[in-house]
């Protein structure tokens, strides 16, 4: 066994718990434990939210979504066939969009009409998302309508009267002033038949309706704002992504699910970032107790070191025992609290015994999805602190005392 690291496990290890320097150095592991298992967690917990918030979101965005890259709408016919020999391609929608005024009975709210082709419920497994009443596909009449649960509230929508006429007003594209309302508008009615709710966000800005409603409405029949796709395997997004790309080429958008909450994914992994950051910086200043401790002990092992260097051991040498004196502490204590965030994840994960607190979540306790990217960070940031505050004792205090 390597000489300075043969002492070290002995100074690591000593029974002579009376020892106050001793006690401090349990204390200095004690802390690393825990800073390490609260890293585990906090990032975690942060995971846990991270995909319970875009699995509301992706209930309702496509794996990858084509649209022009100039104007608004297009004519899908031609970039058709372009999509249909992808092999990875499991269903494709064809969508429009339009912001629109809608009146229901005395109340009036601004919403987007998504008006989707037949076979959009295979691609948003819409039925699941039906709260009340079925989706526009099991009626035979066009004219009709899902409508997002907030939106259904901001118009007094009661399920008792879902049946009543909704009326749909549309800027008129021809009208050649917006002062006289009965030529600035188009105006059409559709008949709830089912309300959803996926996310609030998306339930108080969304109906759904055929998408031959939407084009003669606003007069853009055989134009379509985007094409909506699933695929046979997620997995595959990235790959599928580039080879639209590179066969549609500059003229159209595609992007990825990722790309179409690009802000709250930038938002979800700022806050996770600076939450790290911050519980980095604690253990950066509890680094400070693990030179504490590795001082005190190299003074107190002053007898010892003088010894060791009449045996013939070098400075080198005797640097080396407390520097792995000490990253034996930083390792004991990062795998301990390794393993205990994982034990505690796992108890929340199973049990859920740490609620939200009341109120209502989507959700009754805290989420928790372990990455093992996040392990390797919080390790290795650990053990880097570690170094950082086991190298300047061990190498600056053995260095004088092994002068005298």
């Amino acid at each position: 066994m390597n000489f300075p690291f043969f002492i070290a496990k002995r100074y690591f290890s000593t029974k002579n718990n009376s020892n106050f320097v001793h006690i401090i150095s349990w204390v200095s592991l004690f802390g690393v434990a825990i800073g390490t298992a609260a890293l585990i967690l906090v990032l975690s917990v942060f995971n846990g939210f991270e995909q319970l918030v875009l699995s509301m979101y992706n209930s309702f965005d496509p794996h990858l979504k084509i649209s022009s890259a100039e104007g608004k709408t297009f004519n899908p016919e031609s970039i058709k066939t372009l999509i249909s020999v992808n092999n990875e391609i499991a269903v494709s929608a064809f969508v429009l969009e339009e912001k629109v005024l809608l009146k229901y009975q005395e109340k009036e709210f601004i919403a987007t009409v998504k008006g989707v082709s037949a076979n959009y419920s295979q691609l948003a497994n819409f039925d699941s998302l039906i709260i009340e009443g079925n989706y526009i596909n099991e009626n035979d009449y066009q004219n009709v309508a899902a409508v997002g649960e907030g939106v259904a509230y901001y118009l007094s929508m009661g399920l008792g009267a879902v049946f009543e006429q909704l009326h749909v007003f549309v800027p008129n594209r021809n009208s050649k002033t917006l002062l006289n309302p009965q030529t600035a508008f188009k105006h059409s009615t559709v008949k709830p038949v089912g309300i959803f709710r996926i996310q609030a966000e998306i339930d108080e800005q969304y109906i759904i309706t055929p998408l031959a409603f939407i084009q003669q409405l606003s007069e853009k029949e055989n134009e379509v704002s985007a094409i909506e796709i699933k695929l046979k395997n997620a997995d595959n997004m990235l790959l599928v992504q580039q080879q639209l790309k590179e066969v549609l080429g500059p003229a159209y958008s595609v992007k990825n699910r990722f790309e179409q909450q690009e802000i709250l994914y930038k938002i979800l992994n700022t806050e996770k970032l600076v939450v790290f950051l911050i519980l980095l910086f604690i253990m950066i200043i509890a680094a400070f107790n693990i030179i504490g401790s590795l001082s005190m002990l190299i003074l107190d092992k002053k007898e010892d070191i003088l010894t060791l260097k009449s045996f013939g051991a070098t400075q080198q040498q005797i640097q080396s025992i407390f520097f792995n004196k000490s990253m034996l502490t930083i390792l004991a204590g990062a795998s301990s609290g390794l393993l205990i965030g994982i034990a505690v994840g796992f108890l929340q994960q199973t049990f859920g015994f740490i609620g939200m607190g009341g109120g209502n979540f989507v959700i009754d306790a805290y989420p928790i999805s372990f990455s093992i990217l996040d392990v390797l960070l919080v390790f290795s940031s650990v053990i880097f602190i570690g170094l950082l505050a086991s190298w300047y004792p061990s190498i600056q205090l053995t260095k004088r005392l092994f002068r005298k």
